[in-house]
């Protein structure tokens, strides 16, 4: 540990640490305070069993007052394709101060503190207020001034319901959904099978391998980090759906999950969409069968989580809501900096770091 102030010591935290980040998170967010188990899931799912954390010495940072944990930021590794080649990104997960000692800079000093340890640091949850002190420290923004959130209206069905009733709100929801049927026509392109995947295989391997040339930065979407993130540590109930052609071969799939807001109302969150760059037929026919299934399941937002300068431009075209942001926002340090280009095509998803996710 390195002392900073006269009272105040920063230095790693270890797996022995855990129980006490676990007692500040609890203490930090109102959510979790009647179910700390959430947070102590996260610590154990995505850290402790995380395949790829011996790339860092450590799982984050601490800083002490008198013996105590004060404060922490939590860091988890992640397997990234960078420019061509294999490399670990480490990506911090709330950056969590004792109350009582709000206001003396002890958050800045731990981001600080982080790149001591990974000179390849990123963040997706950095509030307003906090984005000031990424930036103090070197963190540039991916995504220009905004995140590149799109929305759109996938179904009438619930609304109508929580109006109507269930059985004439279902008759009312189906009439309005013929516009929107015919607005996504476009997107569909035949001979492909939409299905649920519970398990990923050699097929998700042969399409990283085959997609993974045109990212110039984006997540390494192994069938083991796959399996690893949504079905054997999972944080959040995701769903994978593939998209496969006439002859069998996968050509994309999707990761997403459904918030409710009760009274029939609910919105699925786009958080992933793979394929090769040079296949828009499938990415759109993966979006017309997506929107379907949700409209089909009485879901009647969508919100798409993902961005690159292609999907971007593809969300704007088809006449989607962009949802400016400027609360989360995605932000990276690297040492040495990453090129212009790099930065430019960055691979923005849902599934890119992580921020004691949704509770399962």
């Amino acid at each position: 540990m390195s002392a900073v102030a006269d009272h105040f010591v920063y230095g790693p935290i270890q797996l022995a640490d855990i129980p006490d980040c676990i007692r500040i998170a609890v203490a930090n967010f109102e959510e979790f305070q009647q179910h700390p188990e959430y947070i102590q899931q996260w610590f154990e799912r995505r850290i402790v069993q995380n395949p790829w954390q011996d790339a860092l010495p450590c799982v984050g940072v601490g800083v002490w007052h008198n013996g105590r944990l004060a404060g922490f930021r939590a860091m988890f590794v992640q397997p990234w394709w960078l420019n061509g080649e294999s490399v670990p990104i480490t990506f911090g997960s709330n950056t969590c101060v004792d109350q009582q000692f709000r206001g003396q800079g002890l958050a800045t000093r731990l981001i600080e503190h982080s790149l001591e340890f990974a000179q390849f640091n990123g963040t997706v949850t950095a509030g307003v207020i906090t984005q000031k002190a990424f930036k103090k420290c070197g963190f540039v923004e991916i995504g220009g001034s905004d995140n590149d959130f799109y929305r759109l209206r996938v179904g009438y069905r619930g609304s109508w319901e929580k109006r109507a009733g269930k059985s004439l709100g279902y008759w009312l929801g189906s009439l309005f959904d013929i516009n929107l049927r015919l607005r996504n026509v476009k997107l569909h392109s035949g001979g492909f099978k939409f299905a649920e995947i519970l398990h990923c295989d050699a097929e998700f391997d042969d399409l990283w391998d085959r997609a993974k040339a045109g990212y110039a930065s984006c997540l390494e979407r192994s069938s083991r980090y796959l399996n690893w993130r949504l079905f054997d540590f999972p944080t959040c109930p995701l769903r994978l759906f593939a998209l496969r052609d006439a002859a069998g071969k996968l050509r994309a799939y999707a990761i997403w999950h459904q918030q409710s807001f009760g009274d029939a109302i609910s919105m699925a969150v786009l958080r992933d969409v793979f394929y090769s760059l040079d296949d828009e037929p499938a990415l759109q026919t993966m979006l017309y069968y997506l929107f379907a299934y949700w409209r089909e399941n009485s879901i009647s937002w969508a919100s798409l989580e993902v961005a690159s300068p292609s999907l971007t431009s593809l969300f704007r075209s088809l006449g989607y809501e962009a949802v400016p942001s400027r609360g989360n926002r995605y932000l990276i340090y690297r040492q040495p900096p990453l090129a212009d280009n790099i930065l430019q095509n960055w691979y923005r998803s849902g599934i890119d770091g992580d921020y004691f996710d949704h509770p399962l």
